[in-house]
C-alpha cells in the first residue's frame, strides 16, 4: 500500500505542502530516518482520511483529513533563512571592518606613549578633524593627554558591540545561527 496522495486542485496542493512543511517543522529535531517514516504515516493517514470521507469537494476532505489528524506547530516564515544568511554573512564583515579600525586605534593609544607630541586628534583652523599620528601644521590637538583614556573608552564601547553582534548573528548558539538551520 503506498502513501501517496493523489491531489488535483492548486488549492490542495498548497494545503498539503504547507501542512509537509510544517510536519517537517515539527520534527526537525529527529533524524532522516525517523522524519521519513512520520512523513509516510502522515500521508498514509491523511489518504485514508480523505477516501472515507464522501462529502465536500477535495480541499475541504483534505481539510478535515489534515485537521483529525492533530495539530502542527506553524513552520517559521518562508523569508527567515534568507534574511538569516544575509544577516549572518553582513555581520561577519561588519566585524571585520570594525575590528581593524578597533586595533587601529589600540595602536594609536599604545603610539601616544611614545611620540605624545606627534599622535593624537587634530582640529584644523577649517574647522576639518583628523585623528593623525604625525602633528598637523595649523592644527591644534584636541584631547591632549587624554586621548589615550579616550580612545580606550570608545574601543571598550565598540568592542562590546561587536560582541553583542557577534552573539546575535554569527555564535553558532545564537539565533541567527538557529534560523539558519530551520
Amino acid at each position: 500500500m503506498t502513501s501517496a496522495i493523489a491531489i488535483t486542485t492548486h488549492e490542495a496542493r498548497r494545503l498539503w505542502q504547507d501542512f509537509q512543511r510544517r510536519l517537517e517543522w515539527a520534527n526537525r529535531d529527529l533524524d532522516a530516518t525517523d522524519r521519513a517514516d512520520i512523513r509516510a504515516e502522515a500521508a498514509t493517514h491523511i489518504r485514508d482520511a480523505m477516501e472515507a470521507q464522501t462529502e465536500g469537494d477535495e480541499v475541504t476532505r483534505l481539510t478535515a483529513a489534515m485537521e483529525s489528524y492533530g495539530t502542527l506547530p506553524p513552520a517559521p516564515p518562508a523569508w527567515r533563512q534568507p534574511l538569516a544568511v544575509i544577516l549572518h554573512y553582513g555581520s561577519i564583515l561588519v566585524l571585520g571592518v570594525c575590528g581593524v579600525f578597533v586595533l587601529i586605534l589600540l595602536h594609536m593609544a599604545v603610539m601616544e606613549i611614545f611620540y605624545p607630541q606627534a599622535v593624537g586628534l587634530w582640529q584644523h583652523s577649517q574647522g576639518d578633524w583628523s585623528l593623525s599620528y604625525e602633528a598637523q601644521e595649523g592644527a591644534e590637538e584636541i584631547l591632549g593627554s587624554w586621548f589615550i583614556p579616550s580612545i580606550l573608552l570608545f574601543c571598550a564601547f565598540v568592542s562590546a558591540l561587536l560582541y553583542a553582534l557577534w552573539r546575535f548573528a554569527v555564535a553558532p548558539a545564537g539565533p541567527v545561527s538557529r534560523w539558519m538551520k530551520d
